[in-house]
């Protein structure tokens, strides 16, 4: 049977936390025993006998992030710059991923003056690793961030458990360009990141 969910994680350029009954991830994987078929019988007279003896195993599924979604800055002065950022997510997992990335774009203007620019430029790049050896597995390289949108489908990489080791990083890096013309406000783009578990 395959088993087929998809998680939606909601990446705001804000603060954002994520509520979880487990508060950190498992140390690799954890074991639970139990024998059974118990026989207590007297054979003495039964010829002979055949004794049937399994072997069951079930693994359950297991997914834990950790990591930072959002990125904020505040911007003070006056004129040009440019500033790049890189957040760190690490997803613990015994299943084939997949990500889909949707509606980011450049962060808007929610507030503030209604003159200037009504849009921060912002550029993003996402590097996937296996996190136990640091083995690259795949970088789209920096891009217009709304670029993003999409990247992953109809094929893009899945990354399953041994080519990441059971923990894969991705550095998502992103970097805003401030022009002379984006004045006092709040921007602000809420982009979706959805985890599709094959």
């Amino acid at each position: 049977m395959k088993l087929r969910t998809s998680i939606a994680i909601v990446a705001l350029i804000s603060v954002v936390g994520i509520a979880s009954a487990q508060s950190a991830p498992v140390k690799g994987r954890s074991f639970t025993y139990t024998s059974s078929d118990a026989v207590n019988q007297d054979y003495s007279a039964a010829g002979t006998v055949t004794l049937l003896s399994q072997s069951n195993v079930t693994v359950n599924p297991y997914l834990y992030i950790t990591g930072n979604l959002s990125a904020n800055w505040i911007v003070d002065g006056w004129g040009v710059g440019t500033d790049s950022e890189t957040n760190s997510i690490r997803f613990y997992h015994n299943e084939t991923l997949t990500l889909q990335l949707a509606k980011f774009d450049n962060p808007a203007k929610v507030s503030g003056t209604q003159t200037g620019a009504q849009a921060v430029s912002l550029q993003g790049e996402l590097a996937f690793f296996n996190d136990a050896t640091s083995t690259s597995l795949y970088d789209s390289g920096m891009v217009g961030i709304a670029s993003l949108n999409g990247m992953f489908q109809p094929s893009g990489p899945s990354f399953d458990a041994k080519s990441t080791g059971g923990v894969m990083r991705i550095d998502f890096s992103r970097k805003i360009s401030i022009t002379p013309e984006v004045g006092p406000g709040t921007y602000q783009n809420v982009g979706i990141i959805t985890v599709t578990r094959n």
